[in-house]
């Protein structure tokens, strides 16, 4: 008798960008890494309306003309972290499963407004007599079943759901098996953003993202980080909600230096605390900021670098490299920022070590690094790649490739 002729596994991955505002596609066949390919379609909007989903389902049927419709097409579905709720409850320890299962769902209901029209996936990550703590992710209902709809019009099969910053882990422990189990922060440095993703026993529990990336490393000169976005004026922000509560009075911040005045506010509307996108430069920058005492008027004011003291200036490098580690600084800033401000992960298992994805060329940035900040307890480590497949700039897509990696936590 004849064998059957076996059929070919297409594993296949598609990621929505929000970034960039692009579906991005990479492709396996039978679990052969040379055979990765990758291709990207721009998409206008932001809103996941029926326009978006229109892109979405013509994107697939461009992506998949490539594939023979009698193989197997299965496919793993990103979602960007900006549409995912990611969160960590503790209820108590209880002998059956299901009664925490019904206790979860009681104390999500309460803390979410609109948890009926959230699909939610949760996993224990610890565990003691009294109490149990799990990882919570969720989406909306109705974006994850305008995503089904797509590709199964399109003839894919979804094999995964998942979110950027689970697929990233997933591709990082494709490379370094020993990220499977580990818990750490992973730092992955794209072109010109950054997110930085909380891993606990090799399950993504958190992510926090930064609006800068290489293109700010390779930059030729030094840059402070207040002229990358404007970090003082969301302080500002929660200041003034505060003021709102307590005495109905603003504090305004002029943009261009360090006074402040206090003004009656006269039903200020949220509106005129609008955040501003400022250019990555030295320069000064004219930006819009309320008019003080006009909450319908705006001023026109000039942006420029915080002036700090003497004895807090560093000395300004001039070499190349020089430049590129005064600016990495700012990454370990935030590294040890969100180690220190996020007590409630760190105190469930404490991250061993920030596993930083970096090309090669810029290695020599991590051990400066560590040289430095020995006294903190926490080292810096590339994640070890010399692929020139592209899987540093897109290590999301090829985790997506390798779908048994992505634990209950990275599932939607």
């Amino acid at each position: 008798m004849q064998k059957q002729k076996q059929k070919t596994i297409y594993s296949t991955t598609i990621a929505i960008d929000a970034e960039h505002s692009a579906l991005r596609f990479s492709q396996m066949v039978d679990n052969d890494k040379s055979t990765i390919v990758n291709d990207i379609k721009s998409y206008a909007g932001n809103q996941y309306d029926e326009k978006f989903f229109n892109r979405f389902k013509d994107a697939l049927r461009k992506f998949s003309i490539n594939t023979p419709d009698d193989s197997v097409r299965k496919i793993t579905v990103i979602l960007p972290d900006n549409v995912i709720l990611t969160d960590t409850i503790r209820v108590p320890t209880m002998r059956r499963f299901a009664q925490m299962e019904s206790t979860l769902g009681a104390t999500l209901g309460g803390l979410y407004k609109n948890f009926s029209d959230l699909s939610v996936t949760f996993c224990p990550i610890q565990q003691n007599k009294q109490h149990t703590t799990f990882a919570i992710t969720a989406a909306q209902k109705n974006i994850i079943s305008s995503i089904y709809a797509a590709c199964s019009e399109n003839h894919y099969i979804v094999d995964t759901m998942t979110f950027t910053s689970s697929a990233a882990v997933a591709g990082a422990a494709m490379i370094n098996p020993k990220l499977k189990n580990a818990t750490y922060v992973l730092l992955d440095i794209k072109d010109i953003y950054s997110r930085f993703v909380f891993v606990i026993n090799g399950k993504p529990v958190g992510s926090y993202e930064l609006p800068f990336g290489l293109e700010f490393l390779t930059k030729p000169k030094v840059t402070q980080e207040d002229m990358l976005f404007d970090h003082s004026y969301a302080e500002l922000m929660v200041l003034n909600a505060k003021e709102r509560a307590k005495s109905k009075k603003l504090t305004v911040m002029a943009m261009a230096g360090e006074t402040t005045e206090t003004v009656t506010e006269d039903n200020t509307d949220d509106e005129d605390f609008e955040d501003e996108d400022f250019e990555v430069e030295e320069q000064p920058v004219v930006v819009e900021a309320p008019a003080p005492n006009q909450p319908n008027q705006k001023l026109f004011v000039k942006k420029s670098p915080r002036k700090l003291p003497k004895f807090m200036q560093r000395e300004i490098p001039e070499t190349k490299e020089g430049i590129a580690q005064e600016n990495f600084r700012v990454f370990v800033k935030w590294a040890l920022s969100l180690l220190q401000g996020n007590d409630r992960l760190v105190s469930l298992d404490k991250p061993e070590f920030i596993c930083v994805n970096i090309p090669k060329e810029l290695e020599y940035l991590l051990d400066k690094v560590n040289e430095e900040e020995k006294e903190n307890g926490i080292t810096f480590t590339r994640l070890p790649n010399d692929d020139e497949t592209g899987v540093i700039e897109n290590i999301e897509l090829y985790g997506g490739l390798f779908p048994k990696l992505i634990g209950p936590t990275g599932r939607l």
